[in-house]
Formats: C-alpha cells, sequence, structure tokens
C-alpha cells in the first residue's frame, strides 16, 4: 500500500514548500534533481535519503511509479542536495526491502513496513 497519487499531488504543491523549509541539517529530507524522460526537464523532488557505505538509498512512499523514481532509473543518475551539499549519484538501481532496511533508522522502517514499501532507490556516489 504505497501513498496514492492524489497525496503526491498535494503534497508537490502545499507540503513539499513546508518542509522545505526545516533546517536540512536535522532531517532526512533531500532534494532530488532528476531529468524528465521525454520533457528533459530539470525537477526538483523532496525525498528522505540515509547513507550507505559509497551512496545513498532513498525511500520512495509513492513506489517505484512515481516521476521522479522513473526519472532516475531512466537515466542511471540523479543528484541529491543534503545539508547544504549536493551529491551526484550513478547506478541508480531499485533494491529491495532486505538490502535497504539496514541503512535505515527503525522508526523509518517501521513507517515504510506500515505503508508496505518494498522497493527502494539506490544510487553510487
Amino acid at each position: 500500500m504505497v501513498l496514492p497519487r492524489w497525496l503526491a499531488r498535494f503534497n508537490r504543491s502545499v507540503t513539499n514548500r513546508i518542509l522545505g523549509l526545516i533546517p536540512r541539517r536535522w532531517s532526512p529530507f533531500v532534494i532530488v534533481y532528476h531529468r524528465g524522460r521525454k520533457s528533459g526537464s530539470r525537477y526538483a523532488t523532496l525525498a528522505a535519503a540515509f547513507g550507505t557505505p559509497g551512496g545513498f538509498v532513498l525511500t520512495p512512499t509513492y513506489g517505484p511509479e512515481c516521476d521522479w523514481v522513473r526519472n532516475a532509473l531512466s537515466a542511471g543518475s540523479f543528484a541529491i542536495e543534503r545539508r547544504g551539499t549536493t551529491h551526484q549519484l550513478t547506478n541508480a538501481r531499485l533494491v529491495p526491502r532486505e538490502e535497504a532496511w539496514p541503512h535505515l533508522p527503525g522508526p523509518v522502517r517501521l513507517a515504510m513496513r506500515t505503508l508496505r514499501v518494498h522497493w527502494y532507490v539506490r544510487g553510487d556516489l
């Protein structure tokens, strides 16, 4: 049960703008920079990211079909801005829960289990 599409549209226009005001050093939120698969336009999306040895794991709470995930996978790379630093990530891929969970804090794992998120996005530095 990933989150519904109508909620994604609401969050894109309302919630993400509010969360963007939270100091990034205190939160797992990052800005994901990606290019549209068809348009080539540059987009910025708010997501949660957690460090791994050699990269990051991101939680796609709207499922692997959401635009930013599809764009990142199609391009094979994307960038994130975390705590004022931009990181270019390569080898963008979906990884199963078992590979992602060791890098997620307990409360995030609980939330992702509740939402039934089974796939995560991983990128290498």
